[in-house]
């Protein structure tokens, strides 16, 4: 009897706390979600939230003027991890310069060798025009066999 009881305490224990997360989860709002951002801003590497942009241009890999390779990590070359890595980032339309930038997909090990490098990336500046503009840059590493 004893033993029914105590098991019967910690399986009411155990739902509650799981009501009770789940509650907090339905009222969490997009602004909390806001407050801890997965993108960082190129310049200080601190997370921030994007820039508010004017334009949305897809798959801006070919129209880098400087696209710098990223380092292949020695871990992911010898387990043999081989694939794309996708980036967006946030371009000034004045400079051509990434200001903010996020990785999207990606094996982890290779995430973190793009992150160095994809604030790097030039674009034509167009000088008549203020603002932001939004894109992403995939990065693909490929083992030599």
């Amino acid at each position: 009897m004893k033993s029914t009881f105590t098991l019967t305490t910690l399986c009411a224990a155990v739902l509650l706390c799981c009501a009770s997360s789940v509650a907090l989860s339905a009222r969490a709002t997009p602004s909390d979600s806001a407050l801890h951002p997965e993108g960082f801003e190129c310049l200080l590497k601190e997370p921030s939230p994007p820039p508010e942009t004017k334009l949305d241009l897809g798959d801006v890999t070919n129209k880098a003027l400087q696209l710098p390779a990223s380092r292949y990590p020695r871990l992911a070359k010898t387990s043999g991890v081989d694939r794309y890595v996708k980036a967006e980032v946030v371009v000034d339309i004045n400079s051509g310069r990434v200001v903010w930038a996020k990785i999207i997909s990606g094996q982890p090990l290779l995430k973190a060798a793009v992150s160095d490098v994809v604030c790097k990336a030039r674009f034509a500046p167009t000088y008549d025009v203020d603002g932001f503009v939004s894109g992403a840059l995939i990065y693909r590493f490929a083992r030599l066999r």
